[in-house]
This record gives C-alpha cells, structure tokens and sequence, in this order.
C-alpha cells in the first residue's frame, strides 16, 4: 500500500441477538486491526474457501466452520451471526459476502484485500462451485465460488485491485 489508508469498515454484527459494533482495518504490515465495541482485538484468521480454518483471538486458538449463510460454529459452539445496517446492504444481507439461490448472486469482499486474480468474464455461464475470484487477505488466498449457476452479468474489479469489507465484487444473474 501506498501513503494513504483506507478508513476502517464498520458494520454492526449480532450474534447470537446481541448486537456489537466492529471496525475492521488494514494495518500496513498486512494484518487485521479490529476493535470490538470499542476494545482493541488481536484477530488472525485462517478460513479456506469452504469456511473452514482457524481463528485466533487474543492469543486462543479457535476451531471455526461455516454452516450456511448465518451459522458459525466456534469450537463445536453453534452461533448465529448476522451483518446488519449498511454494511448488510452493501453485502447483500449474506454474512459471508454471498448471496445465493434464485435471485442471482452478488459477491461482496468480505474482508480488506487485494483480489488476486479474476476467474471469470463478463457472460460466461457458471455452475454452481465454479471459481469466481480469488481474493488475498492476511497473507492468504481465499477463492470465492457460485452458490449456484448463472451468467456473469458485471465484474467490478480487476486482478491487483485493492478492495474494501462490502464492495461489490462480480454479479451472477
């Protein structure tokens, strides 16, 4: 990154009905800042596509797999965990950046990035799985996939490109 930073995303997360502000920022070494509530929180996570990985907390090691749009499990721990307000919107109301089924699919970045590479063109028909973009955060590639088969309609970024929690990525109608 060059010179200037991007302001922190902020958007407000329920989980489990409790409602918590977090704002997430880059830092320039390329990790996470993230404050919860207000209160600083050592975050670094390790989520394959699937949403499968590892999250570290503080310094604790926690096990984490995606069930769903909303259920998280954190160390066997089921939660439900929503995005709410703008930043819900933004992302199509899909915690994890997608949103599936009949209506198409609107891939947002769900964390800062940098998109590593584009694997589709504008009015290439895709079947549910297929690759879309793959996007490097954290010193990790993560690819995103269709939730289901579409055309690609709209492609807003480009290999290279530095993106934001909740900008609009690639659109499948």
């Amino acid at each position: 990154m060059t010179g200037s930073r991007r302001p922190p995303a902020r958007m407000a997360v329920r989980v489990d009905g409790t409602l918590f502000v977090v704002e997430v920022e880059e830092s320039p070494v390329g990790r996470l800042a993230v404050q919860v509530d207000g209160r600083a929180v050592d975050v670094d996570a390790r989520l394959d596509a699937s949403g499968s990985g590892s999250l570290l907390l503080d310094g604790t090691s926690h096990v984490v797999d995606q069930h769903g749009e909303t259920d998280v499990v954190v160390d066997g721990e089921a939660f439900t965990v929503q995005i709410e307000g703008d930043a819900a919107r933004r992302r199509g109301g899909s915690p994890d950046g997608r949103q599936g089924g009949g209506g198409g699919q609107r891939l947002v970045a769900p964390m800062p990035g940098k998109v590593a590479a584009v694997l589709v063109a504008v009015g290439q028909p895709v079947e549910r799985g297929a690759g879309l973009v793959v996007l490097e955060a954290m010193k990790m590639e993560n690819e995103f996939r269709a939730m289901g088969s579409g055309v690609v309609t709209e492609i807003h970024v480009s290999p290279g490109q530095a993106v934001n929690a909740g900008d609009l990525l690639i659109v499948i109608a």
